[in-house]
């Protein structure tokens, strides 16, 4: 019994030992500024979808803000090159990318919480 107590604590302790540094939050990062209206360009000349496009990259961008600081370090890096990478709709790429990441290190506290 003492043999797996001992067993439990050395495991316990080498997982925390290599998982530290990959939850390790990098050095903040700021809150990407995408120019709305390059993002939107595509609906150059056809006033109702460009007027649309912005209205909706306005609103993904106020939910961006708002969810900033809540993300994981590496989440908002990741989620910022991902959304860096789309053609259009960018903040809609980056909203929908740090819901997933909030979500994500929710779920890895309650995993580790019942783990304990």
């Amino acid at each position: 019994m003492r043999m797996l107590a001992i067993f439990r604590v050395t495991s316990l302790a080498a997982m925390v030992a290599i998982s530290v540094p990959a939850m390790a939050d990098p050095a903040p990062m700021g809150l990407p500024d995408f120019p709305i209206e390059k993002t939107c360009s595509l609906f150059t000349g056809h006033p109702r979808p460009l007027a649309l496009c912005q209205d909706i990259e306005t609103r993904y961008r106020a939910e961006v803000t708002g969810s900033w600081t809540r993300t994981p370090g590496l989440g908002r890096e990741q989620c910022t090159k991902l959304a860096g990478q789309s053609e259009r709709g960018k903040y809609e790429v980056l909203a929908r990318c740090l819901r997933a990441a909030i979500s994500e290190a929710a779920w890895k506290d309650a995993v580790g919480t019942i783990k304990q």
